[in-house]
């Protein structure tokens, strides 16, 4: 009995042994050394392994923290570092004065900052990448010797911040530059090289007092070049006159509640040719005439005068330039509100008329008004609700009003000479004697 039971429990023992050796399965490492290199996934190695690695590769790490230090410490001969596949990385320790690194990948870590400080250390560094990381910007003035490439694509840069740093790439090192786009607005997709370089020349081109910007980057669709639209803002800093300098490539100036009186520079002056939004609202101008026959009225898209000094402005030159304008109908705006305008026949009625024909144009035509007269029924009236009698007379009402007077003129001729044949016949009554005139008569 007793030898049965002892068979029986030798039995299951080794059945469950044998189960729980086929659960397991093989046991595999997590590292793969070969000659002077180590592939780990997830985790340094935990036990022995050779000290005299020099190529060291890290797949899919969990960590926090990247510390080169303990790294160098555990493996003082290593030259190649890849680590690759992380998502939580926010903290890189840089490695002891003393290491022979010379080729870093951190790639697809996720990484969103690096320090100026990290890369004091690696005096040997050949070969740097970060690619597909998190990346936004870069530290100013990276001091890396000896490095000959370096590789930084797929990486989201945050082009609203100051991009000084990019300009400090070289090229020839920096193999993926020119495929280095901005991550955000207001410039997604574009080229960062580019975007830096416009930015840079905008600031070393604005105008003294005046503020620019880019709000975009279009892509021209004949040349595929990027085109900057530069804005420049000079409103109220005392210009009597227009700039004299401007970015090249600026799109819309601001030179509102300045003392400006003549426009004559957007026909005259080449820096200006290509303005195409100008904002003149509450200066002096008190005529627009230098701009009769321009080149630049017939491709500007906005010119704003509200509150100058128009009185009259030459309405068929404007029409015929807006018909010609290129950015028509869509794009023109136009705004006039707030001038002392004249009101009389002469001007009125065609200014009326091209008031009524661009009145999608005209973003401001209620305010569009004649000047204030004292006593005058069309003061402070919006123009284009006018009537033409209330501007003028047409002639056949002149005409009328002749023949009237005509009238009264005869009336009272005739009257005139009834009353002095009644006077000559109640006087040839009473004293016989017959009128001067008639003693003269043959």
């Amino acid at each position: 009995m007793m030898h049965g039971c002892n068979l029986l429990f030798l039995t299951v023992l080794l059945l469950s042994i044998i189960e729980g050796s086929t659960k397991a399965g093989p046991q595999k490492s997590t590292c793969i050394f070969r000659d002077h290199q180590i592939i780990c996934e997830k985790h340094l190695p935990s036990l022995e392994y050779p000290v005299n690695t020099t190529n060291l590769e890290i797949r899919n790490i969990d960590w926090l923290e990247l510390n080169f230090q303990d790294l160098v410490e555990k493996f003082p001969f290593v030259q190649n570092v890849t680590v690759i596949h992380g998502r939580n990385v926010t903290k890189l320790v840089p490695p002891p004065a003393e290491n022979n690194i010379q080729v870093l990948t951190l790639n697809n870590l996720r990484l969103k900052r690096i320090r100026k400080e990290f890369f004091i250390n690696f005096t040997k560094l050949e070969e740097l990448s970060l690619r597909f990381n998190h990346l936004k910007h870069l530290p100013k003035q990276i001091q890396l010797p000896t490095v000959k490439t370096i590789l930084l694509s797929g990486n989201k840069w945050n082009c609203s911040l100051n991009l000084d740093w990019v300009l400090e790439l070289n090229e020839t090192i920096v193999r993926d530059l020119r495929n280095l786009t901005c991550h955000e607005e207001p410039y997604p997709g574009k080229s960062l090289i580019e975007i830096a370089k416009f930015i840079r020349e905008i600031e070393d081109e604005c105008p003294l007092k005046c503020s620019c910007s880019m709000p975009k980057v279009v892509i021209e669709p004949e040349t595929e070049v990027l085109e900057p639209i530069i804005s420049v803002d000079c409103s109220y800093k005392g210009f009597s006159v227009f700039p004299e300098t401007l970015p090249s490539k600026t799109k819309t100036l601001y030179l509102q509640g300045n003392e400006i009186s003549s426009i004559s520079p957007l026909r005259t002056n080449p820096l200006y040719e290509n303005i195409l939004d100008i904002f003149l609202d509450y200066n002096k101008i008190s005529s627009v005439e230098e701009l009769e026959g321009s080149l630049w009225l017939t491709q500007f898209r906005v010119l704003s005068l509200r509150g100058n000094r128009l009185s009259q402005i030459p309405s068929y030159a404007i029409d015929n330039a807006l018909r010609q304008n290129s950015n028509m109908p869509n794009a023109v705006r136009l705004r006039l509100g707030g001038n002392p305008w004249r009101c009389d026949c002469p001007f009125t009625p065609v200014f009326q008329e091209m008031l009524q024909k661009f009145s999608h144009q005209i973003s401001d035509l209620m305010e569009i008004k004649c000047s204030y007269v004292e006593g005058d029924e069309n003061s402070m009236v919006p123009i284009i609700g006018l009537s033409r009698s209330s501007l003028c007379r047409f002639p056949s009402e002149y005409s009328v009003q002749a023949l009237d007077l005509i009238n009264v003129i005869l009336v009272f001729l005739i009257i005139g000479v009834l009353a002095k044949l009644a006077y000559d016949y109640y006087h040839f009554k009473r004293t016989g004697r017959v009128p001067w005139i008639v003693t003269k008569m043959p």
